[in-house]
């Protein structure tokens, strides 16, 4: 593309992008959302509202008051942290429904889970309805086996699920798996996360293997998988699969605000190996890296390979750069040419109203990963990602002391809870009908704005608006 028509292509309008924003779904409006501010086709996972709430109080990776009793406990309920630092696994936990597993509630550097001896992920959540996980560090390394199955976060089979400020890195397969098994995946949101350095030559079985994420993998008869959202996401140091998505006639792929940087081969892969499969791509950002070769050309490539399954990709908003170490970026085409021949002629349903691209190297690094107003929880290995794409460094990894390895956490005392009902004494003391020195109900709205206490206090720690 040449510069006169990508400042043509950088200045078409966001309208048809943003009416499709407001022309929601069926159904997507019924509920409350799971948090102020909650996004995408997963933001009504509000099942574990009403439960109980239950204290992680061990570092350990199993037994009581560790976060595998609650994650793997069942019934509704809530998952607030009383210690901070880095739980090892030798198994992955398997996270069942109606379940929100409150990350913004640990103190010090927050919670940071890696593989001991293992050979899947750290967190599945499988055969699951509504699960939120936010603010974790989910790095898993090679866990010292050969396997194909190490993601850092794999979503299964499950329907509503929200996850959001996560961490994510040294995955050796995907870092993020949405997957279906002759059973259905839908409502899902992935957003404001970091997913970077996952692990190239390390101990996959087919070789070089640095995958960033896979949505909508499968297997067995009939799978259903859709109505999936990736927004305000930020993706770097990955070979490909940035991300490389299928889907079904259930309902559409939306992939939203993201930044994209520095794959070896291929950014955006889009696939039509399930069934009909429409695609929103809409104002993101991909930028080449010290890894980038030539190969990765476009931002978006159409793979059609089977007859009767029709791929559209609604393209909006989008910017692609090829640059080396910062200095001046030329661009690239969005669309390969079988994307254009399958670009959509009108934007399938949109969840959220999408932002130019051009501000999102601004406005995502602050809010992107496991991180707290005022920057609580940010550690080593999230700051360098950042640097990296500030400055334009940093390459795709084998192991993880390429990249520093895994940061210590800093454990801190949590707040006083002196009534010990799970709600600190200073949100109780600064919150009307609420006292510290008696158990309070978290459910109840003593104030009278029609949000329970409990969920009052986690938007203020997230900074949920």
């Amino acid at each position: 593309m040449n510069t006169r028509s990508w400042r043509r292509h950088r200045l078409r309008p966001l309208a048809l992008a943003c009416a499709a924003a407001l022309a929601l779904l069926p159904g997507t409006v019924t509920a409350r959302p799971a948090f102020p501010g909650a996004v995408g086709h997963g933001a009504e996972a509000g099942g574990w509202r009403g439960g109980r709430l239950i204290a992680v109080t061990s570092l350990a990776d199993s037994g009581a008051g560790s976060l595998r009793a609650c994650a793997e406990a069942t019934g509704p309920r809530v998952c607030i942290f009383r210690v901070a630092g880095t739980i090892m696994l030798s198994r992955p936990i398997m996270v069942r429904s109606n379940v929100y597993v409150a990350g913004q509630t640990a103190p010090g550097g927050g919670i940071q889970l890696r593989l001991g001896r293992s050979d899947h992920g750290p967190l599945v959540v499988k055969d699951a309805t509504d699960v939120v996980i936010r603010f974790l560090k989910l790095r898993p390394g090679t866990g010292g086996r050969t396997s194909a199955n190490i993601d850092a976060l794999t979503v299964e089979n499950a329907r509503r699920v929200y996850a959001g400020n996560l961490s994510m890195a040294f995955a050796s397969d995907e870092t993020f798996n949405i997957h279906v098994s002759g059973a259905t995946a839908s409502d899902i949101t992935l957003a404001d996360s970091i997913l970077a350095y996952s692990l190239d030559r390390a101990n996959h079985p087919e070789g070089a293997h640095s995958k960033g994420a896979l949505i909508c993998s499968d297997e067995g008869r009939n799978p259903r998988c859709g109505r999936i959202s990736l927004i305000r996401n930020l993706f770097a140091h990955h070979r490909d699969r940035n991300p490389d998505v299928k889907a079904t006639a259930i309902g559409p792929v939306e992939i939203i605000n993201n930044i994209f940087y520095d794959p070896i081969s291929q950014f955006g892969e889009f696939y039509d190996l399930l069934g009909e499969t429409r695609i929103a791509y809409v104002g993101n950002l991909a930028l080449t890296g010290r890894s980038t070769t030539p190969r990765a050309g476009t931002a978006v490539e159409v793979i059609a390979r089977i007859g009767g399954n029709p791929i559209s990709v609604w393209e909006e908003g989008n910017l692609a750069f090829r640059q080396k170490d910062c200095g001046p970026r030329r661009a690239i085409p969005i669309l390969d040419g079988p994307a254009l021949v399958h670009r959509a002629p009108l934007p399938p349903p949109m969840t959220m109203r999408p932002v130019a691209a051009n501000t999102l190297e601004r406005t995502l690094p602050a809010r992107v990963g496991d991180v707290l107003p005022g920057g609580g929880h940010r550690d080593a290995l999230d700051r360098r990602i950042l640097n990296d794409l500030a400055r334009c460094e940093g390459q795709v990894i084998d192991q993880p002391d390429q990249a520093g390895g895994w940061p210590a956490i800093a454990s801190a005392a949590p707040p006083p809870d002196r009534d010990g009902d799970l709600l600190p004494d200073a949100f109780e003391q600064s919150h009307p009908g609420l006292r510290p020195a008696r158990p309070d109900d978290p459910w109840a709205d003593p104030d009278g704005d029609g949000i329970p206490a409990v969920e009052a206090w986690l938007a203020e720690l997230a900074g949920d608006r």
